[in-house]
């Protein structure tokens, strides 16, 4: 990157006119199309120690995609292009090369089939021929192509980047490995651990009790859940986009949330990074299970994660969504209340209730106390210690009254 750093440093000594850098950036990235990605951060960086203004930015931005364009194979046509979206590329007749099954991306991830999507794109298992070289016993990943809207807006690849790179450092066992988040041939792209097992919108279509789960059985898959998010959330991170096809139940039985980073790229107070992106524009939240403050493009919050949760908690209880499927907003306006699913103890509806609440002051303040209101006394952790008190008291009486027993028949 020493080449741009010194074009941007002529440029801030106004040795360098504008359009002359756009030239130089542009013939940067052809000479080097791997590292356009490097490019974009190197620029970004740029405008946030005010060499560059937004404006400048952007059209920089915009130079290294229109540059960058040549390192998507086609796709074979499958019916799966049906479902996926075409990408600026030089390798196809025409101008356009269809990214789907078959397709290989920066000579290295395969794309064997499509398995989700979703407002910011698809996902697909794929073969990473680098694994498969070195013999991996599971040389399979997935990858989650983002849309065709990014192209719009060059600033989200950026704030995006650098929200996977904190994703990056979540080791939970709740929340599914992030690998890297790049961009190529015009499209940018995450490569995660690929899960086997369930996503949790197809266990509610398919294998939720019309009445919703027993809280007993509920309860490992709400806990699951909530210690992903509460270990986001204790490394300032919020995911801003939890609903169930971002949640997975594994074949194991594990739960793992996914994309944390990549709804809304989050701003910490006093941080010096500046590239701000709301996904929210691209249709990215999803309204039935977003908080007020999300749907009204307010800086996200912990507080946004834990009404999601309240959502989808109710709905494993009840089989119901607490406001009709309406939109908070729309709920709140409506006056609307979640009703007392009947299975749960007065104090678990209160605390449903409590992390529902249309506004974030009144809500549930973080995950840990979302957990110690929902447990009550209805858990089976709970019950187990409660048995376990009532068996060592009932041990004790026993023997105090066999031993009396005794001396009265001793006497």
């Amino acid at each position: 990157m020493s080449n741009l750093q010194n074009h941007l440093d002529a440029f801030a000594d106004k040795r360098l006119p504008f359009p002359d850098l756009v030239g130089a950036v542009q013939n940067l990235v052809a000479g080097d199309i791997s590292s356009s990605s490097g490019f974009m951060t190197t620029l970004s960086d740029a405008r946030d120690r005010g060499v560059l203004n937004d404006d400048q930015l952007h059209e920089l931005l915009t130079s290294v995609i229109d540059a960058d364009n040549i390192d998507v194979t086609a796709a074979v046509k499958t019916t799966d292009h049906l479902s996926t979206q075409s990408f600026p590329s030089t390798l196809v007749t025409g101008g356009q090369a269809v990214v789907g099954t078959g397709s290989v991306i920066k000579d290295r991830f395969e794309l064997e089939r499509l398995i989700g999507s979703g407002g910011m794109g698809v996902v697909y298992k794929a073969t990473d021929r680098i694994k498969v070289e070195a013999k991996d016993r599971e040389p399979y990943v997935a990858i989650k192509v983002l849309n065709e809207d990014f192209k719009m807006h060059p600033e989200a690849f950026i704030s995006l980047q650098r929200e996977c790179s904190k994703a990056q450092k979540l080791a939970h066992p709740n929340i599914a490995t992030v690998y890297d988040f790049d961009r190529t041939g015009g499209m940018a792209y995450m490569t995660m651990e690929l899960l086997q097992g369930q996503p949790l919108n197809e266990y509610f279509a398919t294998q939720l009790p019309d009445t919703g789960l027993a809280f007993d059985d509920a309860w490992p898959i709400i806990r699951g859940l909530a210690l992903a998010l509460g270990h986001a959330h204790k490394n300032r991170i919020v995911h801003s986009d939890f609903k169930p096809g971002n949640a997975y139940i594994c074949d194991g039985g594990e739960v793992k949330v996914l994309d944390f980073g990549i709804a809304r790229a989050v701003k910490n107070p006093g941080q010096a990074d500046t590239t701000m992106f709301d996904a929210g524009s691209l249709g990215a939240l999803t309204p039935t299970y977003a908080s007020p403050e999300m749907l009204e493009g307010e800086p996200p919050d912990p507080r946004d994660d834990i009404y999601g949760l309240g959502v989808v908690s109710y709905i494993l209880l009840s089989s119901t969504h607490p406001y009709e499927r309406h939109p908070a907003n729309l709920a709140r306006a409506l006056e609307l209340k979640p009703k007392p699913i009947a299975a749960l103890t007065k104090g678990q509806n209160t605390a449903l209730a409590h992390a529902l609440e249309f506004e974030r002051e009144g809500r549930t303040p973080d995950i840990d106390t979302f957990l110690a209101e929902l447990e009550g006394e209805g858990s089976v952790e709970k019950r187990l210690r409660f048995q376990s008190r009532l068996l060592v008291v009932l041990s004790v009486g026993f023997a105090v009254m066999c031993a009396l027993v005794i001396y009265l028949l001793l006497r």
